[in-house]
């Protein structure tokens, strides 16, 4: 996670890209921090054991073309 030209970028090691809130647009404690200027970034910060951190778990399900079928 960096600092740059006033937005906050979050890299492919940080934490936040498996994170619910980072990736379900929910509103992120430590984000909001940041944005509202409570806490400064000053350099490069790898997030890895964030307190907010709520994994997201993504759930599929295979639907087969005899399941169309039967809907008609």
């Amino acid at each position: 996670m960096y600092y740059e030209n006033g937005k906050i970028f979050i890299e492919d090691d940080d934490q936040c890209v498996n994170c619910q809130n980072y990736l379900e647009g929910v509103a992120c404690p430590l984000l909001n921090a940041l944005g509202q200027k409570a806490v400064y970034l000053e350099d490069s910060l790898t997030v890895t054991n964030c307190g907010f951190f709520r994994k997201f778990k993504r759930c599929l399900r295979i639907v087969r073309d005899n399941e169309n079928n039967n809907a008609d």
